[in-house]
């Protein structure tokens, strides 16, 4: 359940703002400034009194911080279980690329600190822009995480110990930072609070679900393969792959060596060319081979896994990749990810960063398959070093022939259980000829033959009831040239 959510869009949950001789407190557009103004070793705090979620067994923090001054050894992070500033935990980071969680209790006049896990080297820290610290708890283990990376798990019961229920922000030191978000939920964390989703739909992903069949086998997938119309090119190479991966898969079993490879493919070409299909086939070919245990495709865009706000695409992404283990991850028009500036700043940036992580770290879990049209997906994969590694096979997918259109027509007629007249099959090769010869980028291929097929059995519909009385089999599964018009 989520129990806290802010963005600072506004000030709605009354931050300290003030600005003195010692600290600025300030709201800012879309993030909260938190500034320490003398130089020594003194610290600056701003926090919020939260509803108590320490003694629960699960719970979930997540706060996005960007540090804004030129100082690299003096900490900054969240801090937690306060009941005032000189009692309290304290997970901090500095810019040189060190954490530290300590424990400040205060007795009288007598101050006392028990560090758990003193300044500690961590390479994921990042020196420029955004750093997402978190604090998970799972039973009784508390697992801490720097930009998605876990660096420490610790005992649950040495830190829910807490002296008070306030939640905040600490700088240390004379220097700056912007908190952009924070993020507080209890219950099930590992499935990102699946069981309340209308009140954290923000940081979930959207996406569709395909399964396998129950009675797959690798026949029948290398024979839906071969029944698609056209993509000859592309049938060879996902028949070459196939080989590829049947003989390592032999190999292994034998207890010989297996040659590593790439199993993260880019399907690049129009829309309507049967890139999801592949996708899915994809999904069950890896299956069968062995190399994914479930084989299910997990379908999404740009719009599924980018938040609206700094901190939620990371979540979304999470969900996404959890969702697609021992599946495959198809994200379509994938190049909406990569901004035409570089920005590091745009949340498709961070969006890919988190999932080229994710790659890395369950590289055995799960596989990705982007997809989206052939010059724009060329620049996704040279936009960044970390997506040309990884994507090393790219399937080319073209505009289908009218006379392919014509195929998927009839497939379409054939399956639904009508049949064309003479006039009717003329009209559609002439359909398509002109579709075909004034094509855009846009063209839609084989949806726009779905298009046609639908439109036609609609205004079928419309004439035989309209102009006959009696009806017969044969008119009600012919289109006719009229219903083609």
């Amino acid at each position: 359940m989520l129990i806290f959510e802010e963005h600072f869009q506004d000030n709605r949950h009354k931050w300290s703002i003030k600005d003195t001789e010692d600290c600025c407190l300030a709201m800012g557009n879309n993030y909260y400034t938190l500034e320490y103004k003398r130089s020594g070793n003194g610290n600056w705090l701003a926090w919020q009194s939260l509803k108590d979620f320490y003694n629960q067994s699960e719970f979930h923090v997540h706060v996005v911080l960007e540090h804004m001054t030129s100082s690299i050894n003096h900490g900054f992070g969240f801090v937690w279980g306060l009941s005032d500033a000189k009692n309290r935990f304290e997970f901090v980071i500095c810019k040189s690329g060190y954490y530290r969680i300590s424990k400040y209790a205060s007795n009288n006049e007598n101050n006392k600190t028990n560090t758990f896990v003193d300044w500690k080297t961590c390479k994921e820290i990042r020196r420029l822009g955004l750093n997402v610290l978190e604090m998970r708890r799972s039973g009784e283990a508390i697992n801490f995480y720097i930009n998605s990376t876990i660096v420490e798990t610790l005992s649950a019961n040495s830190l829910t110990q807490v002296f008070g229920h306030k939640f905040g922000f600490i700088v240390h030191g004379k220097q700056k930072i912007k908190v952009h978000s924070l993020t507080i939920a209890t219950g099930n964390t590992d499935n990102n609070y699946q069981s309340n989703k209308s009140q954290h739909h923000a940081t979930e992903a959207s996406f569709r679900e395909h399964e396998p069949p129950t009675d797959d086998t690798l026949d029948k997938i290398l024979a839906e393969l071969q029944s698609l119309v056209g993509l000859d090119d592309t049938k060879k190479q996902l028949l070459s792959l196939s080989n590829f991966l049947k003989v390592q898969t032999e190999r292994k079993l034998r207890g010989l060596k297996v040659a590593e490879t790439s199993m993260h493919l880019v399907l690049s070409g129009p829309p309507g060319t049967g890139k999801t299909t592949l996708a899915r086939l994809m999904g069950r070919l890896y299956k069968q081979l062995g190399y994914l245990e479930r084989g299910h495709v997990v379908e999404t865009d740009r719009a599924g896994i980018v938040g609206g706000y700094i901190g939620q695409t990371a979540l979304k992404v999470d969900n996404a990749v959890k969702q697609a283990f021992d599946g495959v991850l198809f994200i379509d028009e994938a190049y909406a990810l990569a901004s035409k500036d570089q920005s590091s700043n745009d949340f498709g940036h961070e969006a890919l960063q988190t999932l080229l992580k994710r790659m890395e770290d369950h590289r055995d879990r799960f596989v990705v398959i982007v997809a989206g049209y052939t010059k724009e997906m060329n620049y996704f994969i040279a936009s960044n070093p970390g997506l040309q590694s990884r994507f090393s096979r790219t399937f080319d997918f073209d505009h289908y022939t009218p006379n392919e259109l014509v195929l998927i027509f009839n497939k379409f007629c054939q399956d639904n259980g009508y049949t064309l007249s003479f006039k009717a099959r003329v009209e559609v090769q002439k359909i398509f000829a002109d579709a075909y010869s004034k094509r855009s980028k846009q063209f839609g291929n084989g949806r726009f033959a779905r298009t046609i097929f639908e439109q036609a059995i609609e205004h079928q519909a419309n004439r035989i009831f309209e102009g006959i009385s009696e009806l017969d089999d044969s008119e009600l599964v012919l289109i006719a040239v009229e219903d083609l018009k």
